[in-house]
């Protein structure tokens, strides 16, 4: 079995992600490509020394760690994990032990997805779709509800359903010669 090395810089680029497929799924987690001792960078730089953080520092660890913002879903784990209103403060010991909790169990959500595109695909091959569309099934859940982000240009349009479409009325030349020729078989009561 061939097994990568863990790229944490090549999935962080300006030209986006390796998969765009899996990761704008709302359930796609990158947190498994940094290793503990990445984290245990990040905890240093935020709590200078201290071996306990509170709840708000989380969020300024994963900065460290992603080099920038980090991205909704990781942060919502980690919060989930400790309780987003927890009032005690966090040791290392516990952050790790929730950091490898928590790639345990994204490791184990890719394997039971090993034979799709990602969590947000619907269809393992292109047959079962067109079987699927002859016999009429709708699908669970559309694209709203399994990415955070539109896939395509067409996507995009009517993605956020409160944004305003703008009315264009459409009118029809009125001086072309075939307009006024239609126009005046019109009036003489030939209909075509």
């Amino acid at each position: 079995f061939f097994h990568l090395p863990r790229m944490a810089f090549f999935g962080l680029t300006a030209l986006g992600a390796q998969n765009p497929f899996s990761s704008i799924a709302k359930s796609h987690a990158i947190l498994n490509i940094f290793t503990l001792d990445e984290f245990r960078e990040g905890w240093d730089a935020v709590a200078k020394g201290k071996e306990e953080i509170e709840i708000r520092q989380v969020e300024a660890v994963l900065h460290v760690v992603y080099h920038g913002p980090a991205p909704e879903p990781e942060l919502i784990l980690f919060m989930n994990k400790f309780g987003a209103d927890r009032t005690t403060p966090i040791t290392w010991s516990e952050f790790a032990t929730c950091y490898e909790e928590l790639v345990a169990k994204i490791e184990a959500d890719e394997k039971s997805l090993s034979g799709r595109l990602g969590s947000a695909a619907t269809y393992t091959s292109y047959d079962e779709l067109c079987k699927a569309k002859d016999k009429g099934i709708k699908l669970e859940c559309g694209p709203k509800e399994t990415l955070v982000a539109p896939l395509t240009a067409v996507q995009e349009f009517g993605w956020n359903a409160h944004e305003s479409v703008e009315k264009r009325t459409i009118h029809g030349k009125k001086s072309c010669p075939e307009t006024i020729y239609a126009s005046e078989l019109y009036k003489s009561g030939m209909y075509f």
